[in-house]
């Protein structure tokens, strides 16, 4: 184990509102920029919510999508550094201490007549947590990204295998249907993107990072994180699966040829899956994430996202509104975030939303997507 100084939390700067980000409500119309990255479809629906409840708050929509190797959040951050910062972002909440330590973000507590961490009733505790750093507040949370086992119904059923409900019989039907075709691969994992071996190990109890006193305890050799290692190495020196780097048109490609007979991804895994293997509509069915212990119901998050509101701002309790609207106005959720995004809440009323049950037809007319699975079984790693 590695223990490293913890000097974020006691370093940050003060989190307050500067001049420019007073905290006087405007008097008549004001624009806000919102900074989102893409895919982010039919926005102009979310927009005109937010205008007919809010008709002198106009927003301006700033959707930014990746490039090349560039991701989004970096493009926001050189924006922070030559100070073109938006009003409002929602950006994934991995990235949220890194700009906090910018000195950019606003502490949400400092919001007059905002009432900020009053809002965290309304949301997962374990992702309530997630937006704070130091003493602040940083952010409100969106989504999660709970892991489901999306599959080829057809593909399995083609070679007599049975859909795996552990890990176990994860690996013997990856081998199993390698062995049956060898031209067919049960999954794929990357090497450029260890996002899905995070979320594994923590289904499987690791918590690889903590904090013990002022310092930060790194421990990434534990015996949960080894034995999801070790799992994943049997795979790969099996050679029944494959290591196509995530997102690249070849691996967009094996989905849509069939080449790839599952994929274990997060909740917000249809939106994604839907555009590229338009081929393969409804071949499709979903399953909980197969588990490291049979009958325990556990999961790990990939991805997941929050709003923030930086300091910059000329309008501070305007954009915290906007904030809320985006994160517990339940019309939001039913009409715009769940069907159109397909992104999984952390507020805790939309989680009952009957929009997360509603048949899709691209996997087969299944009813139910919705992965609560446990997923903070062992705490965030």
């Amino acid at each position: 184990m590695v223990a490293i100084a913890l000097t974020m939390a006691t370093a940050l700067p003060a989190a307050a509102c500067s001049s420019s980000g007073g905290s006087t409500s405007a008097k008549g119309p004001v624009t806000l920029t919102f900074w989102t990255k893409g895919p982010f479809p039919d926005g102009k629906v979310l927009l005109g919510m937010w205008n007919k409840q809010h008709p002198d708050i106009h927003i301006k929509l700033d959707v930014v999508s990746a490039s090349g190797n560039t991701i989004p959040q970096a493009k926001l951050l050189l924006d922070v550094k030559a100070h073109r910062e938006p009003d409002v972002a929602t950006f994934d909440t991995e990235y949220l201490p890194q700009f906090v330590t910018t000195g950019s973000v606003l502490d949400l507590d400092t919001v007059d007549g905002g009432n900020a961490t009053a809002l965290g009733k309304n949301f997962e505790p374990w992702a309530w947590s997630t937006v704070h750093v130091g003493d602040g507040l940083y952010g409100l949370p969106v989504d999660a990204g709970p892991l489901n086992l999306y599959y080829r119904k057809d593909l399995l059923a083609k070679y007599g295998l049975k859909v795996p409900t552990t890990m176990d019989e994860y690996v013997q039907v990856a081998e199993a249907l390698h062995k049956k075709d060898p031209g067919v691969y049960l999954a794929d994992f990357p090497t450029n993107d260890a996002s899905v071996f995070t979320a594994m190990a923590w289904a499987a109890g690791a918590t690889p990072f903590k904090v013990k006193g002022n310092s930060w305890v790194v421990d990434i050799a534990g015996p949960e994180s080894v034995k999801v290692a070790n799992t994943v190495q049997k795979l790969l020196d099996s050679k029944a699966v494959m290591t196509l780097p995530q997102f690249s048109s070849e691996w967009s490609q094996a989905f849509n040829t069939g080449k790839l007979a599952s994929w274990m991804s997060a909740a917000w895994a249809p939106g994604p899956l839907k555009s590229f293997a338009p081929k393969t509509a409804g071949k499709w069915a979903v399953a909980p994430m197969p588990q490291w212990t049979p009958g325990v119901a556990s999961s790990g998050s990939w991805g997941g996202s929050s709003a923030v509101v930086f300091k910059k701002t000329e309008h501070p309790e305007e954009a915290l509104e906007f904030a809320k609207f985006l994160t517990t106005n339940q019309d939001v959720w039913s009409t715009y975030w769940i069907p159109k995004i397909s992104v999984y809440p952390t507020n805790l009323a939309a989680q009952k939303s009957k929009a997360l049950s509603k048949p899709d037809s691209f996997f087969g007319g299944a009813e139910d997507l919705r992965p609560d699975r446990g997923l903070e079984p062992h705490g965030r790693p």
